[in-house]
């Protein structure tokens, strides 16, 4: 059944607000840094739904506040940010997977390009302004040719299955791990821990495209780096933690022919991604770093906000939600 008329409230500044407009004939909108504390301390207590692209500072001191909120709907594919524990166990979350499938997959298929093609390499060396250019086979050698060769993805969610379709027109086989059986054509489904070794030693790129969960944590390790091919291609538009730091920087050293780029990054102590890991990555030749910029290009195309919209739809006229989030995977 269509709910009352709600009390929507926005967490934090978005410079796009004409793309909630849909919503205004099922709730009331409210912004809460455009709020006086006055305001907050009258409207935040009548407030049943919340937004929040990550999660603002401000909201540790907001959400008591809530007594009324049922639902909230995040902007990010992932919720690892999420103060589960202030929240009540009545209010439902939401991710919003889906809403960045094909911009982020276009990004990791450019970072297995730039890894797999020396163009980053090739681009340092040109621009120290003392390049010598060598033997055509030696060049040959530092750029890989991917047709016929095997991409593992580790999360077969949105993401992956938009990367799949991407790779598969290069002619690239496809290895899939994820916790679901995979019933497309062309593609391999693997589950379970010897599914993942299976995937890991099998491809010759590894893209990893997992959900931060309990279980997810430091997945990639030592024992799996050691699993993979020598001159492999580790490719992380995850969560910078789905890697053990240490571990891959290690075997970075150790294997000049591997490759790690990522476009997620480890915490500081804040908590916080940090883009300046206490190890000095910017100094291998084999690793390529770019600042989370794979996912904004969602928020120019409209596709994060879709979900986002299609979901409180959903919420306020009684309809089943999609992508709720089982909180025993994070808490």
């Amino acid at each position: 059944m269509p709910r009352e008329r709600g009390k929507l409230l926005i967490a934090q500044s978005y410079n796009r607000p004409e793309e909630f407009k849909p919503l205004e004939r099922y709730a009331d909108i409210f912004w809460l840094d455009r709020m006086s504390e006055e305001e907050q301390a009258r409207i935040l207590p009548l407030v049943d739904c919340l937004f929040s692209h990550g999660w603002p500072k401000a909201l540790d001191s907001k959400v008591p506040l809530m007594k009324s909120l049922r639902f909230l709907q995040t902007g990010n594919a992932g919720v690892n940010t999420v103060r589960f524990d202030l929240l009540d166990k009545k209010v439902v979350v939401c991710s919003n997977v889906g809403g960045y499938s094909d911009e982020v997959a276009e990004f990791t298929v450019g970072l297995m390009m730039a890894a797999g093609k020396s163009i980053v390499g090739f681009d340092r060396e040109l621009r120290s302004g003392d390049y010598r250019h060598p033997t055509l086979d030696v060049v040959g050698r530092r750029v890989a040719f991917f047709r016929g060769k095997v991409v593992g993805i580790v999360g077969y969610g949105g993401i992956g299955k938009s990367t799949a379709r991407m790779v598969r027109g290069f002619g690239m086989k496809v290895l899939a791990y994820g916790r679901h059986p995979v019933k497309e054509r062309g593609v391999t489904g693997l589950r379970g821990p010897g599914g993942l070794t299976r995937l890991l030693r099998e491809s010759d790129v590894v893209i990893l495209a997992v959900p931060l969960t309990k279980a997810t944590k430091g997945l990639i390790g030592a024992q799996q780096l050691a699993a993979m091919k020598k001159d492999a291609i580790l490719v992380n538009v995850a969560r910078g933690e789905v890697v053990q730091k240490e571990a891959v920087f290690a075997h970075l050293k150790a294997n000049p022919g591997f490759s790690y780029a990522t476009d997620v990054w480890w915490p500081g102590g804040d908590g916080r991604e940090t883009f300046a890991p206490d190890l000095p990555f910017n100094e291998l030749p084999n690793f390529i770093g770019t600042p989370h910029a794979s996912g904004p290009t969602a928020i120019i195309t409209g596709t994060m906000a879709k979900g986002v919209v299609e979901n409180f739809t959903r919420y306020f006229q009684g309809r089943p939600l999609k992508n709720v989030v089982d909180r025993s995977e994070y808490q």
